[in-house]
């Protein structure tokens, strides 16, 4: 048995921590050094065509390359995709949570490749999305090729999908708790021991290469502040209502323009989104980019009332046409923004109204940015991680996590409203169901639950071949006809039938003794395993890569109860490892649980 062997069914066990926390590692280092260049990619193209101080700034250029910049990358963008094709055009978090839901955590190479190409091009042409999305999708991707190449279990590729995630939030915000946190909430929905720590080692290594490459500083340098006055408490309550109630219109009105532009050809909808972005950025260029420099002025409240509404509305309407046009960018940074806006806004206002009890505004723009990155997505434990490590201030967790919640409520419970990714979906007629029987099957691969003390034997046995096969004390008999699995017996039920034959021949020649007769042994018939009196069971085949959730799907889709676990090792040549039962897979759910 070669040594990739050897892991794959390790990785399938239910003992496989120590070599997930190696592929945890491995993945992380290659997520991390695929974002990374993509970090370099986007920052070498705002290099190449801007014109101003820094990599970002753009309220300094003139009026006609704030125009021409998102027009002209829009309608670039959308000739690419165009060309592309339908299925290598979908890409972004939405197409990862599809592939982690649909197909096992399998997400195509080319895909992240057009990911690549587009999104840098987006993000360059200073379009109003983020470098997270991608970041994620390019991440994940890594993650999947490496299961994908070493032919690891599902379950196994789900976790190193995760890993990949992890990996690409901690590379593009230096927050390696959040990524971790990230990876499971949003992208995984689970929180469990074996995938915690692959996770934590794939977001820590992918952190150490980014602080290798771009340094220390997190993606946002803020100052010390803290609550000035308990009497601050409703005003953060009301924040966090205000901010649940645009994040609600954010998401609904996407929705509303994704539906609206679903038939559109590419090149229509990204043009489009260019053309709005470059129109909106005529009287609030803050809009484009990933707008981290505005968003770092607001934060060390350096921003004029007038400026943080304007910045905020112009964002808010530039995010939803591009996120709704499905420019290949991602919510995650605009939403951020949009808070620390409206965080700013409200702090300047209550400064102004309540003196002597406001702190400063800079800190409702930290609070106002995770709360809102917490409404749109739906993930709050993410974004209060993220928000803890970005601002690197404790103090900040007490108004934070109560803004924090109450936007979440207003939006689940006030609004129903889904989060930003699973409303995208919907607009695909996909649905995400967590379900946590569906969570559980799927972390768990056949390899870890298969029986392998088996015997593979054709139909008809002789009895001495019978005899060879039950001293290895099989537990069960996969019966072949004509080189193909049919069926599926209890060893001892075989093991009955020959001791019966036995005990019939022993009385035989105990009777010709007694008559004085000289008792000839017949030579033995065949054994018939389809015919002998035995309990057997039809059965279907599953690839040892497979999950216990694909096994129970081929079960009920096959009507058996039991199946083959095999794997191909050449051409027309499978190797079959064990069996899996029904039984055995409701027997461990219900342990485990």
């Amino acid at each position: 048995m070669s040594i990739f062997e050897t892991i794959r069914l390790k990785l399938g066990s239910l003992n496989a921590l120590p070599i997930l926390a190696v592929m945890g590692l491995v993945s992380g280092l290659l997520a991390g050094g695929v974002v990374i260049l993509f970090r370099l990619f986007i920052e070498s193209g705002i290099v190449l065509w801007h014109r101003g101080e820094g990599l970002t700034d753009f309220e300094m250029t003139p009026w006609w390359f704030r125009l021409s910049l998102p027009l002209v990358g829009g309608f670039l963008v959308g000739f690419v995709l165009h060309k592309v094709g339908k299925e290598a055009r979908q890409v972004g978090v939405g197409h990862v949570l599809e592939r982690m839901s649909f197909h096992q955590g399998y997400i195509p190479w080319r895909n992240a490749v057009v990911q690549f190409l587009v999104g840098g091009m987006t993000l360059a042409s200073g379009q109003s999305v983020g470098r997270e999305g991608p970041g994620i999708h390019l991440g994940s991707a890594a993650g999947s090729w490496l299961g994908q190449q070493m032919k690891l279990p599902n379950n196994s590729i789900r976790i190193l999908v995760g890993c990949g995630t992890a990996a690409a939030i901690s590379a593009s915000f230096n927050t390696p708790l959040a990524g971790v946190i990230f990876a499971m909430e949003i992208v995984m929905m689970e929180y469990a021991v074996t995938s915690f720590i692959p996770l934590i080692l794939s977001s820590v290594s992918a952190a150490i290469l980014s602080r290798i490459v771009f340094g220390n500083d997190v993606a946002f340098i803020v100052p010390s502040l803290e609550l000035e006055s308990l009497w601050e408490i409703p005003y953060f309550i009301l924040l966090g209502i205000i901010i649940g109630c645009f994040a609600s219109l954010f998401i609904k009105a996407t929705r509303m323009v994704s539906i609206k532009a679903k038939n559109w050809s590419s090149w229509v909808k990204c043009g489009t989104a260019g053309t709005c972005v470059g129109l909106i950025a005529l009287v609030a260029p803050q809009v484009m980019g990933i707008g981290y420099d505005t968003v770092n002025s607001a934060l060390h409240g350096s921003l004029p009332l007038q400026i943080l509404l304007i910045a905020f509305i112009g964002k808010f309407l530039a995010t939803i046409i591009c996120s709704g046009m499905s420019l290949p960018g991602g919510v995650i940074g605009p939403s951020m923004f949009i808070g620390a806006m409206i965080g700013g806004a409200i702090g300047s206002i209550g400064a102004i109204l309540f003196p002597e009890y406001a702190s400063d505004y800079a800190f409702y723009s930290m609070v106002g940015m995770g709360t809102m990155m917490s409404a749109v997505l739906q993930a709050p434990l993410a974004a209060l991680m993220a928000l803890l490590e970005l601002t690197n201030n404790p103090n900040i967790l007490l108004p934070g996590m109560l803004s924090l919640v109450i936007a979440n409520l207003v939006v689940s419970q006030l609004f129903k409203q889904p989060s930003i990714f699973h409303s995208q979906m919907r607009v695909k007629g996909l649905e995400l169901k967590v379900n946590p029987l569906s969570q559980f099957l799927r972390s768990v691969g056949v390899a870890g639950l298969m029986e392998r003390k088996i015997a593979v034997h054709d139909r008809t046995i002789t009895y001495q071949e019978a005899e060879n096969v039950l001293e290895n004390t099989p537990r069960w008999i996969l019966i072949k006809q004509d080189e193909v699995p049919i069926s599926l017996m209890a060893a001892n039920d075989l093991a009955r039938y020959i001791l019966e034959k036995r005990e019939l021949e022993a009385e035989q020649r105990e009777a010709a003794e007694e008559a004085g007769e000289m008792f000839l042994e017949d030579d033995k018939p065949d054994v018939d395993l389809m015919k002998i009196p035995a309990d057997r069971q039809n059965i279907a085949s599953v690839y040892l890569q497979g999950n216990l959730e694909e096994a129970l799907d081929t079960m009920d889709r096959e009507t058996v109860d039991a199946v083959y676990i095999f794997r191909t090792t050449g051409p027309m040549t499978d190797k079959i490892y064990g069996v899996l039962t029904r039984e055995v897979i409701e027997s461990h759910y219900s342990y485990k649980r």
